[in-house]
């Protein structure tokens, strides 16, 4: 197995803040604190001491919903992709701040022990640079090819991959860069961590309507991807095709029918809820047919 860069691991690391380019993703306009559990509830994490063991996670006055946002996408992905397979998370408060967070338990921690993580831009040594796009300089084909070289389950890693990279496309996740897949330490070696930072970003209609990394050979409109595309992907990345075909039924079955995306009655259709559907029924039936 080829050598994999130990770089260090700074706390700040998981709850940078990156400026990106004006326009181009919701990267830089949420709030994120490191935070602990007590029995009084979530504190910020202010200490070299503290555990530092969840990650709270704002609304921006920008865009209000990006709490309901992503408390929805991590829970459709339970049920699409394994409770196991997706970031532990629950919609809260902090002490000392105003409104609902989003506190997301870090899967890097166990205890006290601090579990080796490296991301994708970190693997693949994509500069940061002032405005952090180097973490969109690459294509899933590229990340792949991370996961084929140095997972110690390569083939488990990469079906899972391939299901969660398909599920970020049909849920509208134009955000879905190098920094948001990454390799975590196991008992057997590194495997692919658990999903984290999904988000339906094509509810807003003033970000980025195309894919993060490239797939095929570039970037793409959403609106063009097809279930072709994606059937191309998975045989190039060494899956074989009858399991890729198979993937992307079962996908389509659960997306359409899952539970998280069930409307309340009397909804108002501009109701977040309602768009949010809108967007990945319409995604899953264009993507995945």
């Amino acid at each position: 197995m080829d050598d994999i860069h130990v770089h260090p691991l700074v706390d700040a690391d998981p709850v940078e803040e990156a400026a990106t380019a004006p326009g181009r993703t919701l990267s830089g306009v949420q709030k994120k604190w490191l935070v602990y559990r007590t029995a009084q509830g979530c504190v910020a994490a202010t200490r070299l001491e503290d555990p530092a063991t969840h990650i709270a996670k704002f609304n921006s006055p920008d865009v209000p919903t990006l709490v309901l946002n992503e408390d929805l996408s991590l829970r459709l992905a339970r049920e699409v992709l394994g409770t196991s397979e997706v970031t532990a998370a629950a919609i809260g408060q902090v002490e000392g701040e105003d409104g609902i967070a989003l506190i997301v338990e870090r899967f890097d921690r166990l205890g006290d022990v601090r579990l080796r993580l490296e991301d994708f831009a970190q693997i693949l040594e994509r500069p940061r640079g002032t405005t952090f796009e180097g973490k969109y300089q690459g294509s899933y084909e590229e990340a792949a090819d991370v996961i084929a070289r140095f997972s110690s389950r390569a083939l488990i890693d990469l079906d899972r991959f391939f299901r969660l990279v398909l599920f970020n496309l049909v849920i509208g996740n134009a955000d879905a860069h190098l920094k948001n897949f990454s390799l975590l330490e196991r008992d057997e070696g590194l495997r692919l961590s658990p999903a984290y930072d999904l988000l339906n970003t094509l509810v807003y209609p003033r970000y980025d309507r195309v894919s993060a990394l490239e797939i095929g050979g570039s970037k793409r409109s959403f609106d063009t991807i097809d279930r072709d595309l994606l059937t191309r992907f998975g045989v190039v990345i060494g899956l074989p095709l009858r399991a890729v075909q198979r993937t992307i039924d079962q996908l389509k079955k659960r997306i359409t029918s899952a539970s998280a995306l069930a409307l309340p009655p009397h909804i108002q259709p501009d109701d977040f809820r309602a768009r949010y559907r809108e967007v990945v029924i319409a995604n899953a039936e264009r993507m995945l047919a």
